[in-house]
């Protein structure tokens, strides 16, 4: 593995990530290290690269990749390049696959299970959050890799509701693995490593440049079967990864919203445009007969636009002698009998999310509420 993915590193270090030349490479040369040897006259006349890119490989110390592999091994990620038998042949066939993948945790065998994408808003509704949760727990239970990308609202309750599940999830960073992205969800992704993979085509310590993540949507695409957009407004940035989805021939599913809701207003256009509408996670289930799921254990309840968590359900106490700040008596009012996610909590009160982690640490200190495996918050 070290000898391939050095020269896969430094071609990516040369020529960069999101480059169908990779693929041009790999389809070209029986071994990537024979490409590497052969020189510069070899690499003008294989008619893949313009002279830019010749000076770019020219250029580009082999060593520069030694120290990047030298850094996985520290930080204990595995590196899975193109022409590595664990790399997913339906990633391999998208327009410009990843040459490399630094992996933290295991990736499943893709070719042989189900992938489901879920994407959508990070300002979800309480509606998506809980949709995003319930489907993605009803899919997992089947075996179907959920596979998101790591941000807040419908990525994080895709991924929270498959680990709860005891399923398998993939998250899909668009900066190096180990860079402190998004801290409130580490303890998520360590989650996701220990049961499925966290991946990102970046080496360690790359940052998380915004241009990054439309880039990254590609893998989210590629390495899944279908793509469901739970919600997002006509200009989300997760029609993207739609974008892709339909280059790549998946198949692209849309969870019917309120239509009083700008976030649901791209996901019901979707749907008008000939998207599969999903009310169920059979919807989705249904779509890919090939892999015969039998789905006659799964009992997970389903997910409605109507809301009836009020229903023989126990009053919710709030103290009131408590002598609390503004913003910790907000999130602590929005903390009820049933375990609440911090994504939720985050849209219901409008705070950032560092004010509600440090409103939430002190309401446990008080031991007014309790913290549950999934970053669920209910009162104690």
């Amino acid at each position: 593995m070290i000898n391939t993915a050095r020269f896969w590193i430094w071609l990516t270090l040369a020529i960069g990530v999101n480059n169908p030349k990779h693929k041009r490479i790999y389809e070209s040369y029986d071994n990537i290290a024979d490409f590497y040897n052969s020189g510069v006259y070899e690499w003008r006349l294989c008619g893949v690269f313009s002279p830019k890119d010749i000076e770019s490989l020219e250029n580009t110390k082999l060593s520069k990749a030694d120290e990047i592999i030298s850094q996985c091994k520290t930080l204990g990620y595995d590196i899975i390049c193109i022409d590595d038998p664990k790399y997913p042949h339906k990633l391999k066939d998208i327009y410009a696959p990843p040459c490399v993948l630094y992996v933290w945790g295991k990736l499943p065998d893709l070719d042989e299970r189900l992938g489901i994408a879920m994407v959508g808003t990070r300002n979800a509704t309480q509606y998506g959050v809980m949709a995003s949760h319930t489907l993605s727990a009803s899919l997992s239970k089947l075996g179907v890799v959920i596979v998101s990308g790591g941000a807040l609202g419908i990525d994080s309750a895709s991924h929270t509701g498959t680990l709860e599940a005891g399923g398998t999830t993939i998250c899909v960073l668009g900066c190096g693995i180990d860079y402190r992205y998004l801290m409130s969800n580490a303890s998520m992704r360590k989650n996701i490593a220990s049961t499925g993979a966290v991946i990102s085509e970046y080496p360690p310590g790359t940052h998380a440049y915004p241009s990054n993540f439309p880039i990254r949507n590609r893998i989210i695409s590629g390495l899944s079967d279908g793509v469901i957009v739970v919600e997002a407004d006509v200009k989300s940035g997760s029609l993207i990864t739609v974008n892709h989805a339909l280059e790549q021939g998946r198949e692209v599913f849309a969870v019917m919203g309120n239509i009083n809701s700008r976030y649901s207003t791209g996901t019901n256009k979707m749907i008008k445009d000939g998207a599969i509408p999903v009310t169920s996670y059979m919807d989705v289930i249904e779509a890919f007969p090939n892999y015969q799921i039998d789905t006659d254990d799964n009992t997970e309840p389903e997910f409605s636009g109507q809301n009836n968590s009020s229903i023989n359900k126990e009053p919710v106490l709030h103290r009131e002698d408590l002598d609390l700040s503004d913003t910790v008596k907000l999130v602590y009012k929005c903390i009820g009998n049933e375990p609440i996610h911090i994504d939720q909590l985050v849209v219901k009160t409008g705070l950032p999310v560092s004010k509600v982690l440090q409103s939430l640490t002190e309401l446990e200190i008080l031991a007014l509420i309790s913290c549950q495996q999934g970053r669920l918050y209910k009162l104690a």
